[in-house]
């Protein structure tokens, strides 16, 4: 399905990014496995492509730098050439465990300039690199769309508008790159990631229960949402978001 093409997934070390990166080389995609601070597990993701017979190349770079993305992009180009897809998945983490300790500013900046700024800053810098029919996939969420039950704390709050923020800029970025390059949106809910298996057991049904598929939702959903939007499929598509989220957002 993908083969002779390249995609280059921002976060690939682990959870949403690692399945990612997984999937799209599983379909014959050259992958550029890029990770912030984590060498260890982005290592690792790129050997297991290896050792299935695919090809990957490892980049790092803190996304809230500006300087270290303007390296990145650079270091994308001469190792890998042009490129076909980009899916700005990488994010600061808005889970509470994470993020003790910071004062309000603090986490506000944190999740402005990874999600945001990261986001539109990989997205215009890659563009000169895109070949003509390829594609940018952004990482929104469903609960910058709508009232999400139970999302309350500060964290949520700002994770929302972040995300609302990447919503806007996909649509903005769609409009700009046109007709030769589509962008669009993937807003997941709730997926079964590594916060969602510390939670106890009755949250973790409650959560289940607020949507009429009664279910998390898993990596491998996300997997195959993004590789459509990549695919040959979606060529009249652009400018979307495609919410992954049970049908959360309807009730």
């Amino acid at each position: 399905m993908l083969q002779d093409k390249t995609v280059v997934i921002t976060g690939a070390g682990r959870g949403i990014g690692r399945a990612l990166a997984l999937g799209f080389a599983e379909q014959g995609a050259t992958v550029g496995v890029h990770y912030g601070h984590t060498p260890t597990q982005a290592r690792t993701v790129q050997q297991e492509i290896v050792i299935r017979g695919g090809r990957a190349e490892l980049f790092q770079a803190d996304l809230a730098q500006p300087e270290q993305v303007e390296r990145f992009i650079a270091e994308v180009h001469s190792r890998l050439d042009m490129v076909d897809i980009w899916i700005n998945n990488a994010g600061a983490s808005a889970n509470t465990l994470d993020t003790l300790g910071l004062s309000e500013s603090e986490l506000f900046d944190l999740l402005m300039h990874v999600d945001v700024r990261g986001t539109w800053q990989c997205s215009r810098q890659i563009r000169p690199y895109l070949r003509d029919g390829g594609c940018i996939l952004t990482m929104g969420w469903d609960g910058a769309l709508g009232n999400v039950p139970g999302i309350t704390t500060l964290t949520a709050q700002l994770y929302a508008m972040s995300k609302a923020a990447v919503i806007a800029l996909t649509r903005c970025l769609a409009t700009e790159f046109a007709p030769h390059v589509r962008v669009n949106c993937i807003a997941p809910g709730y997926i079964e990631n590594e916060w969602a298996q510390r939670l106890p057991e009755t949250t973790r049904q409650r959560i289940a229960a607020r949507n009429p598929l009664q279910r998390w939702g898993h990596y491998e959903d996300v997997v195959q949402a993004a590789l459509y939007l990549a695919s040959p499929a979606a060529a009249y598509i652009t400018g979307q978001v495609l919410i992954l989220d049970g049908g959360t957002l309807m009730r």
